[in-house]
């Protein structure tokens, strides 16, 4: 068997989608700076939300274009956190707590998995996961990514079309 992830992303980096160099180059809630890591989705919606939370005031409209990736990892590569396993503050929309990419780190190792699946800070009552995929895992070998279309934003999105 296998499980199923999604990634939204750029089209210009269709090449480097499991290499997790984004992450790498910037830094995210759950990964430091120079750690490369893969932040998925158990559902396409969910990916969608987080990416667009992450605009900083980008309009939609003004967007490069955006891909759905379907990823295939294998299924005993997943361990699910839940939110009283998860350190004070890891939900703060407007700050990334310190900690956290330790935290992340931590949790890797202590489990020796290839992907943590965590709650998200955008939807946190909703049973997707944000999936935090580690490129450095012996097991990144095992992923695919078996399916990649364009993703069309919807123009009755607020600011997915140009205001005049």
């Amino acid at each position: 068997m296998a499980l199923t992830l999604y990634r939204i992303q750029t089209d210009a980096h269709r090449d480097t989608i499991l290499d997790g160099i984004g992450a790498q180059l910037r830094g995210g809630r759950w990964n430091a700076k120079g750690r490369p890591m893969v932040y998925t989705a158990t559902t396409p919606e969910l990916c969608f939300l987080e990416y667009m939370v992450h605009l900083e005031g980008t309009s939609l409209a003004d967007l490069p274009p955006l891909i759905l990736c379907e990823i295939v990892v294998p299924d005993d590569s997943l361990t699910l956190l839940a939110v009283d396993q998860l350190p004070a503050g890891w939900d703060n929309p407007y700050a990334t707590p310190t900690g956290l990419a330790s935290f992340a780190q931590e949790q890797f190792g202590r489990h020796q998995t290839l992907c943590l699946g965590l709650p998200s800070a955008v939807v946190p009552l909703s049973p997707s996961r944000n999936v935090l995929l580690d490129p450095l895992h012996a097991a990144r070998s095992e992923c695919r990514v078996v399916r990649i279309e364009p993703y069309p934003i919807d123009p009755r999105l607020p600011t997915a079309s140009p205001t005049y």
